[in-house]
């Protein structure tokens, strides 16, 4: 680390989400300042130094690690590409922010998680969830016994698909060959949001659709164009079940152009909570009490804590968990031991959809 204590940050990808998300907050979340833009399009990683005043511009991580002095890697890039990034930025000993998924499986994950632990660097993985202000919020109400005995959570994470509703000016059809699709793209949110709250699940079972083999890009430089998607399936209903007499639902996919659904339900036996608003609003969820003893049942609004959960500001939030993680020299809460579960789940999706069994998981957090 630099002699200000000022973390110096290399963004590696620098597509829609880096440019729209990271490197315009990174400054705003952290004492941290960003010293390299790097890209397997070089023209790419140029206009966004330009842009961000950032001073190096790089092809490609091997370049990065050989001629920059930076402490932390952002990597952003494609799906396909995490793997090894994010070995090669761990092997050079900096810490590291991974989009998700980090890796195509768990043994490839743990390689990357034994990485960082030999080289004594922090290793923090998206998506923000365990750090949102109503997730949290949630998890007081839950604690405190608010609706009871919570055993069922639903969770809806879709929308049309990254051709549909997202300006990108990059072609998004890498979005539906191997290595990618709705499931590590969108699924994973889901998965991500439901272990935060009910912990380690136990087994999962799923079925699964590809509901349009031939989509059209409805937006960004390749507006009108049609892609092949019929490779990987689009949408998926996954069930996990969880100790405790514990389940959840994970509806996600790239089927869903709109929806009114709330995007996350926990139920419990004297109540519910409902995600009805977007979490970047840091609102509080609503509550639905059943009590017997007040002689009440309805909907009520939560008051606020006296020390309220952290709110976020962006997604660039990840860069301050991870910061705090190395200030105070323990593990981020965006834990690779967390990705590693919900990586875990996803890879034996296929399986439970092609034996139509349930597969049992290994893995904790």
């Amino acid at each position: 680390m630099s002699t200000q204590n000022k973390l110096r940050v290399a963004v590696i990808g620098c597509g829609m989400f880096a440019t729209s998300q990271y490197l315009p907050n990174i400054s705003r979340e952290a004492d941290a300042e960003t010293v390299a833009a790097v890209d397997i399009d070089f023209g790419r990683a140029e206009t966004a130094a330009r842009r961000f005043g950032i001073p190096n511009a790089y092809h490609d991580v091997y370049e990065l690690v050989q001629k920059c002095d930076f402490d932390v890697a952002i990597d952003a890039a494609s799906i396909q590409a995490h793997d090894e990034i994010n070995r090669a930025v761990l092997s050079a000993g900096k810490h590291l922010i991974s989009q998700k998924p980090a890796a195509p499986d768990v043994e490839r994950l743990n390689e990357q998680i034994r990485l960082a632990e030999e080289n004594h660097v922090k290793f923090a993985c998206a998506p923000i969830h365990p750090m949102r202000y109503d997730l949290n919020f949630a998890k007081r109400l839950i604690a405190d016994g608010a609706i009871g005995r919570a055993y069922y959570l639903k969770c809806n994470m879709s929308h049309g698909g990254p051709e549909y509703f997202q300006y990108r000016d990059a072609d998004p059809s890498w979005f539906y060959e191997p290595g990618a699709g709705a499931l590590v793209d969108m699924g994973v949110h889901g998965l991500q949001i439901v272990t935060s709250l009910f912990g380690p699940a136990s087994s999962v079972a799923c079925t699964a659709i590809i509901s349009t083999p031939r989509r059209e890009i409805r937006s960004g430089a390749y507006n009108g164009r049609y892609i092949d998607s019929d490779k990987l399936p689009d949408q998926y209903l996954i069930t996990l079940k969880f100790p405790n007499e514990r389940m959840a639902l994970v509806d996600s996919g790239f089927s869903q152009k709109a929806s009114r659904a709330p995007q996350l339900e926990i139920f419990g036996d004297r109540g519910t909570i409902a995600f009805t608003k977007p979490y970047m609003t840091n609102p509080k969820p609503d509550v639905y009490i059943d009590s017997g003893e007040l002689g009440f049942r309805g909907w009520v609004t939560p008051d606020e804590w006296v020390d309220p959960p952290r709110r976020l500001t962006s997604q660039c939030c990840i860069l301050r968990d991870l910061a705090d993680a190395i200030a105070a020299d323990t593990t981020p809460l965006l834990s690779a031991y967390h990705a590693r579960h919900v990586l875990e789940i996803m890879c034996k999706i296929p399986d439970a959809i092609q034996t139509g069994r349930e597969q049992r998981l290994e893995t904790v957090f």
